[in-house]
């Protein structure tokens, strides 16, 4: 999906997609200058603008780009002991771009056997009794985006007694979905080995996050120069009953409360623990534009402001921090450093007695707000992250007259 930018001409650079150019005025921010370009603006598929940045599964000479190394979860499953732990991961879809639209994308599970031996598997059928008891439950459907594959991932990590990871990754650009496949194995692997997750979870995170976005960088099978992933991970230490969150990008995490199992949803029980990372927040734009080499924060003209080298009209991302895209990291002020929060659920309990969190990529979050999303969760079915999903994708098809929708990715868990 390719967000255009016409410089100094008002032709078009895909003509499939798009139909005319308008030009806008746009100050740059920086000592007065004014600039002014022709945004491509498209008319027969009007909402693909509402994307990240370019999308495509294929390299340029239209081969399939390799998929890299995959970091070693099955050897983080056997140190885990002899317990109950199960291991749920997205796979990028072996048919790529040719699934189809509202497609479930390819798991990989990982678990120990009654034997303690790690057992691989490509279905969670074996793992339904145990996903469908209202703890865990996740979907991840592809978009209606025919030239790319579902680019967004998840991570589902349960140490029994122990603690638990779940994570949702939003990738973008070309090899998006190489990023988020990457980085939702790297993650996890490299905070829960971290010598301090236990005493110091929020450095723990912090240096996780730094650490996977080097591993991004320096492998040799992957092209991360204009592909990246969003990130929101959260962490529930089950014996102090702390759930921590941190993130990048735009996936964003919600939590409900309520008295009891079938009580509302309502606004006071409602909390958003993350704030998407935009570059138009006031803190985030003086970052960028205090940044070495500083980068530029510029209105696109429709709904998102983008962030651009001081060297031309690129990257343009609609986020300020995301895995990958080292052009940007190197050139526009972009990082991968993350807010984080922690909840002590021990002390809410004393009031509350229900929780459900949320964590979902934006492919929900572009129509639907938090309590529309918890709504859906108020009954005690198992069926709340399917209504979700199709919601989100309904919601896309009428906002687009049927014609595109971002990838929808949706984990909840009852805390």
């Amino acid at each position: 999906l390719k967000w255009c930018i016409c410089v100094g001409r008002g032709a078009c650079l895909e003509r499939t997609l798009w139909s005319h150019a308008s030009e806008v005025d746009i100050c740059s921010g920086f000592e007065g200058q004014s600039e002014r370009f022709h945004f491509s603006a498209m008319t027969s598929v009007p909402n693909r603008r509402r994307m990240s940045v370019v999308q495509t599964s294929t390299s340029p000479d239209g081969t399939a780009k390799d998929e890299g190394r995959r970091p070693g979860l099955r050897e983080l499953v056997k140190s885990c002991g002899s317990g109950k732990v199960v291991c749920i991961t997205s796979a990028t879809d072996s048919d790529k771009n040719r699934r189809r639209s509202f497609a479930e994308k390819d798991v990989h599970v990982l678990r120990h056997s009654a034997e303690g031996e790690v057992i691989s598997e490509a279905n969670t059928k074996g793992l339904k009794g145990w996903s469908s008891n209202g703890r865990v439950m996740w979907t991840c459907r592809k978009g209606l985006k025919p030239e790319a594959p579902n680019q967004d991932s998840f991570s589902v990590l349960v140490v029994e007694g122990d603690y638990a990871v779940y994570g949702v990754y939003d990738g973008h650009g070309p090899y998006g979905h190489d990023i988020s496949d990457f980085a939702h194995e790297a993650l996890v692997t490299t905070f829960v080995a971290h010598p301090r997750r236990e005493e110091n979870v929020e450095q723990a995170l912090r240096e996780s996050f730094e650490s996977t976005q080097k591993l991004i960088r320096e492998d040799k099978g992957l092209d991360p120069s204009t592909s990246g992933t969003t990130c929101t991970i959260a962490y529930h230490d089950f014996k102090k009953d702390h759930l921590w969150i941190a993130h990048v990008g735009d996936s964003r995490a919600v939590v409900g409360t309520r008295m009891k199992a079938t009580d509302a949803f309502d606004e006071p029980s409602i909390r958003e623990l993350t704030q998407d990372h935009k570059p138009n927040l006031p803190l985030e734009r003086k970052r960028i534009e205090e940044s070495k080499p500083p980068g530029r924060v510029v209105f696109d003209g429709y709904y998102n402001h983008r962030v651009f080298s001081q060297k031309g009209m690129y990257p343009g991302l609609n986020m300020s921090r995301a895995f990958g895209d080292t052009l940007a990291h190197d050139e526009a002020g972009l990082v991968a450093v993350p807010d984080v929060v922690m909840v002590d659920l021990a002390k809410e309990r004393e009031k509350w007695h229900d929780f459900t969190l949320l964590l979902c990529s934006d492919g929900v979050w572009e129509f639907l707000d938090a309590k529309d999303a918890l709504h859906l969760f108020e009954r005690p079915d198992n069926d709340g992250v399917e209504k979700l999903a199709q919601e989100s994708f309904q919601s896309w098809m009428n906002d687009s007259d049927g014609e595109i929708s971002d990838d929808i990715t949706v984990i909840c868990v009852k805390l």
